[in-house]
């Protein structure tokens, strides 16, 4: 035991009082020791845990929204613009165009009843959209139908 504290590995509280203990107090005493030093270590574990992540956090770049295609405002044919109600020569983004489009096929009662995800055009949209044999169509490929309305600004 004197080596062991020569080197500092024990708290000098539990050496001071092991003389006048058993040896049942004293294993009592070093399995405290024991279990407040494996407390502290877990409560490192997660100190350290919880800083890796605060630090990945702040070493991960910014993530930049893409600048896409359907953000940019474009020409659109005055025979869409017409069709929209718009001004002619007034400039839309095709996600704006699509929305308006999507709103008057809803709210003309085009959309089919079982399945609303889906309309058939009446004559004057069918025109627009370049639709020789009217067909059901979906709300997804209404953008196909209307690329040829759009150029670059």
């Amino acid at each position: 035991m004197s080596s062991q504290n020569a080197n500092n590995a024990e708290p000098v509280e539990s050496v001071v009082h092991t003389e006048n203990l058993t040896l049942d107090e004293q294993f009592k005493n070093v399995c405290a020791d024991i279990q407040k030093i494996s407390g502290t270590a877990r409560h490192l574990q997660l100190t350290v845990k919880e800083l890796q992540r605060h630090v990945k956090n702040a070493c991960k770049p910014k993530k930049v929204k893409k600048h896409t295609v359907m953000h940019d405002p474009m020409t659109v044919s005055p025979e869409l613009l017409k069709y929209l109600k718009q001004s002619p020569g007034t400039k839309m983004t095709k996600s704006e165009t699509m929305k308006a489009v999507s709103g008057i096929i809803k709210s003309t009662g085009l959309q089919n009843e079982e399945n609303k995800r889906q309309f058939t055009p009446d004559k004057k949209l069918a025109k627009i959209l370049n639709m020789s044999p009217i067909k059901s169509i979906t709300f997804v490929e209404l953008n196909k139908y209307l690329s040829h309305h759009f150029s670059p600004a």
